[in-house]
């Protein structure tokens, strides 16, 4: 009785059953992947000396260097693209914080984002996802604002990058002093209040202003007048005024809000950006990172003459 293990479906090597050898202790000097049995033509089989094991003359006569070479790029393909690609993904599958109807909506796709390598490193060769999901594991949950924020920065990194890879490195933001605004532009643009990238500011609204640094390309995006309904607007205003002077709310009401941001996450999730977003180009943009600091300005003619 004989087992036949294939070798690259090449080799057929004849083992004993009386003694089987488990495949992951066929050591390889070339790519191999112990979970699927395929190895390269390089595979060295010396462990296998207990079984005096010897391919066939005529087989090892027959396989060419170009035989190898193909072999080898076989084994490249199989091991290390399925790597770059997974890596590259990010996960938009349901979970208990992500419901279904978010994850299987039409206009929410990922953004692929580029940054550096390290502390001190240079561009990476690869660029990665990040989606709705990876923001609300971040921000603690899903919300409307956080929606709002992902589809309004998306359209602006779309048109900045049309190449489809945003740069990290290379972008500053205005946005509002909101918690799902700040988190949101921060994640998906790289832009930051202690790198003077990220400037908090009020007037803005719900929207925001991004700048490509390198370029000085500048948008800024709102929504559509209408968009975010009036009676969700006056519902959470009363929330937040009622906890802001120390009173109760209920939780029929918290319900209620919550089903009304659903709503409005789930229209924005599924509504072409063009119908509820207005983006608009901002020509000489100067960016300020914020007003606490600046020159003097009552001291700029102090020498002239009277």
């Amino acid at each position: 009785m004989m087992r036949v293990i294939n070798n690259a479906k090449h080799y057929q090597l004849r083992v004993p059953t009386t003694q089987p050898v488990g495949i992951d202790k066929i050591m390889g000097a070339g790519l191999y992947r112990s979970d699927s049995c395929w190895f390269s033509s390089l595979t060295v089989i010396s462990s296998l000396n207990p079984y005096k094991l010897k391919l066939p003359m005529k087989t090892r006569r027959n396989i060419t260097f170009k035989t190898m070479i193909m072999l080898c790029i076989i084994g490249l393909m199989i091991n290390i693209a399925p790597v770059q690609a997974g890596n590259e993904g990010t996960d938009n599958s349901p979970d208990w914080f992500y419901p279904e109807w978010a994850a299987a909506a039409k206009y929410n796709q990922p953004i692929r984002v580029l940054d550096t390598d390290s502390a001190l490193g240079r561009y990476s060769l690869n660029a990665k996802e990040i989606g709705l999901k990876d923001l609300a594991r971040m921000h603690g949950h899903l919300c409307d604002g956080l929606v709002i924020a992902f589809v309004q920065i998306k359209a602006i990194l779309n048109k900045l990058f049309p190449e489809g890879v945003v740069d990290r490195t290379d972008l500053r933001a205005v946005s509002k002093n909101g918690p799902c605004w700040v988190d949101t532009v921060a994640f998906m643009t790289g832009a930051r209040i202690n790198f003077q990238t990220l400037r908090i500011d009020n007037s803005v609204g719900d929207g925001f202003i991004i700048q490509k640094i390198s370029t000085g390309e500048t948008y800024q995006v709102s929504l559509k007048p209408g968009v975010f309904p009036a009676k969700q607007a006056e519902l959470e205003a009363h929330i937040r005024a009622s906890r802001t002077e120390g009173k109760l709310v209920t939780a029929t009401e918290i319900n209620e809000f919550e089903r009304q941001s659903d709503q409005l996450s789930r229209k924005m999730l599924t509504t072409p950006p063009s119908a509820l977003l207005d983006v608009r180009p901002l020509p000489n943009y100067r960016f300020v990172p914020m007003d606490l600091f600046g020159g003097r300005g009552d001291i700029v003619n102090k020498d002239m003459s009277r």
